[in-house]
């Protein structure tokens, strides 16, 4: 297999690395993309065109979101040092971290970092596990789960069902927010609670 470097993805997959690493949280590569897939959301609620976030996702039939980029951006962080892979769960390394610092400095992704730390910085507010169940909930990632196929996530059919959502949370939370965690957990805790009311999560939040 042929790997193509995508510098968001890289960047993208190095950054949750060491958010979550701060708490010595080791990520599966499934958990990683379901916090970046977050972040991506976020910037729909800032108004962002999904088609600038640099790479695309398509819905597992286990409604899981995946992006083949960041497959491939996780092969080439532990292949050159900066991230360990142990069994299936990866932590970015030492060396990892100090590239992030420089990287983090780079004009190209100031604009990704907000997301990205909102994302992460749900995992500080409830339990990872819960996260990733809220994530799951996504409307275009539970249709998927209920026709157990493969689809493109974030098409226009997606987005707007997002954005219905993302105009409730924007009359009571506004658009100027100092921190993407709010809409991120407010978001989730939604979709939790609308799946537990029709029955859709077992025993409800965990």
């Amino acid at each position: 297999m042929v790997i193509r470097v995508n510098p968001d993805a890289s960047f993208d997959s190095l950054l949750v690395l060491g958010e979550l690493g701060k708490s010595d949280q080791l990520l599966s590569l499934g958990e990683m993309q379901i916090f970046i897939y977050l972040a991506c959301i976020l910037g729909l609620y800032d108004g962002r065109p999904v088609a600038d976030w640099g790479y695309s996702f398509v819905a597992t039939p286990d409604s899981s979101p995946f992006s083949i980029e960041l497959l491939e951006a996780s092969v080439i962080l532990v292949d050159s040092g900066l991230a360990t892979s142990t069994g299936e769960f990866m932590t970015i390394s030492t060396r990892g971290g100090e590239e992030l610092a420089r990287w983090k400095r780079l004009a190209r992704f100031s604009t990704r970092i907000p997301y990205l730390e909102g994302a992460t910085g749900a995992a500080v507010a409830m339990p990872l596990t819960v996260v990733k169940e809220g994530v799951e909930l996504e409307p275009q990632l539970r249709n998927a789960r209920s026709l157990k196929g493969s689809r493109h996530l974030l098409d226009e059919a997606g987005i707007s069902q997002i954005y219905r959502h993302f105009q409730v949370l924007e009359n009571s939370l506004g658009r100027d927010i100092p921190d993407y965690m709010i809409p991120a957990v407010v978001w989730l805790s939604f979709l939790l609670e609308q799946a537990e009311l029709d029955g859709s999560v077992n025993g409800g939040v965990r």
